[in-house]
């Protein structure tokens, strides 16, 4: 597909841009643990049919080699709304490499497939793209939209030799550039040891202010007009495996998009030492009840859905699209695919099947856990409680561990 406008594409690429405004410069608590609501959002992640989007967005340092904000995120059309975990950059992952922080992950060897690797690690879902976007990128693209307007709660004066940082904001209404948008997200305290009176929590509060302001910046007409030089930004400080055609197709909801549906979530754990080492240790079993809530599939009967462990990697899957429906209507092995696929799930091969049948069914072929481990994917299906031997058609080098056989009950 040929894009016609790099207009229509620029304005494209701003929903994957609000993803990065909504968390960059470590912009959610990593002490609570408990989701930052913008307003109204989705639990449950996706509905069955709807073409979500998992992909992570990333800031990278000055060097390019660390990535001081790790976004996970999952963009639902169904309802145009933004699901997302921020990863602490200390995060401590398993891993083969001296540095055990995720931020370290980019510029390792392996670079996207490594920081995909440790996201699953932590997460129990691989994201499917990314946005690699530069610091310098951010300051860039606030000056392109002309500013945005904040009121700073107080005077911020921050000085920091070693890292050649100075912060120094007079308090009050004003519409910050760059540089001092840069100022204003990093501060935290004063060198007199002044500051929020209420730490993270307020420092939070005052970022989602620079949030709201800058999203009704970005969207409106003003910023869409720009949105040739916005473009030429992206171009040069912006990496993605987005392609245009999957960017384009999403345009028509983007004047819909706004914070009231876009959800950021801080990671569960806490910051302790390991060692001389300072990490962030996620809380695992915290981290799967957020996971299960806000990215889960909802079930016919409305049940949470445990999200695809690791272990479904080594389960292997056929499809058999049994239902009525025609194929140029709805692609039946595509879309139930690609929902095993995101739950981890190996499919091997999907087929048409020589006849319609009513009823929806999961068969095991090898081990009755297998097929219950699909069945939390699709809670409707029923699971055929007897192994039931596969035999290899011609042709086919491997056997399925489980079959899915996709009937006309079967929810969308």
């Amino acid at each position: 597909m040929k894009v016609k406008s790099p207009l229509r594409l620029a304005v494209a690429i701003l929903v994957l841009l609000m993803i990065i405004y909504a968390g960059f410069a470590g912009a959610v608590s990593i002490i609570s643990g408990k989701p930052i609501h913008f307003g109204i959002f989705s639990r449950g992640g996706i509905a069955r049919g709807s073409e979500v989007e998992d992909f992570v967005v990333a800031g990278v340092d000055e060097e390019g080699y660390r990535t001081d904000l790790i976004l996970f995120c999952r963009y639902n059309p169904s309802d145009n709304s933004v699901n997302a975990i921020q990863i602490p950059r200390d995060t401590k992952v398993d891993n083969n490499r001296s540095d055990k922080k995720i931020n370290s992950a980019y510029g390792s060897k392996g670079k996207i497939e490594t920081m995909f690797d440790e996201l699953e690690q932590i997460l129990g879902i691989r994201p499917k793209k990314y946005v690699i976007v530069s610091f310098n990128g951010f300051l860039e693209l606030i000056d392109a939209i002309g500013g945005v307007e904040v009121d700073v709660p107080m005077r911020m004066y921050y000085t920091d030799p070693a890292q050649n940082l100075v912060i120094d904001l007079q308090k009050g209404k004003q519409v910050l550039d760059g540089r001092h948008a840069e100022m204003f997200m990093r501060f935290r305290y004063n060198n007199d040891g002044s500051g929020y009176p209420n730490g993270d929590i307020d420092r939070i509060a005052a970022q989602r202010q620079f949030y709201r302001s800058a999203t009704d910046k970005l969207l409106s007409g003003g910023t869409i007009l720009k949105a040739p030089k916005i473009l030429g930004i992206i171009n040069k400080n912006v990496k993605t495996d987005f392609t245009a055609e999957e960017i384009v197709k999403y345009i028509g909801k983007i004047p819909k998009l706004s914070m009231d549906k876009i959800n950021i979530m801080a990671l569960p754990g806490e910051g302790r030492y390991d060692g001389k080492v300072s990490y962030f240790f996620h809380d695992k079993e915290k981290t799967k009840e957020l996971v299960n809530t806000y990215f889960g599939s909802a079930g016919a009967s409305g049940d949470k859905v445990q999200i695809n462990p690791i272990k479904n990697k080594f389960i292997k899957v056929k499809v058999i699209d049994a239902t009525s429906i025609d194929s140029d209507e709805l692609n039946v092995c595509e879309v139930v695919s690609k929902t095993l696929s995101e739950h981890g799930f190996k499919v091997i091969s999907a087929e048409k099947a020589e006849r319609i049948r009513d009823k929806s069914q999961i068969i095991s072929h090898n081990a009755k856990h297998a097929a219950e481990d699909v069945g939390k994917t699709y809670p409707s299906v029923e699971v055929f409680g007897e192994l039931e031997p596969y035999e290899k058609k011609d042709g086919e080098k491997t056997a399925p561990d489980v079959t899915v056989i996709v009937g006309n009950d079967f929810v969308f």
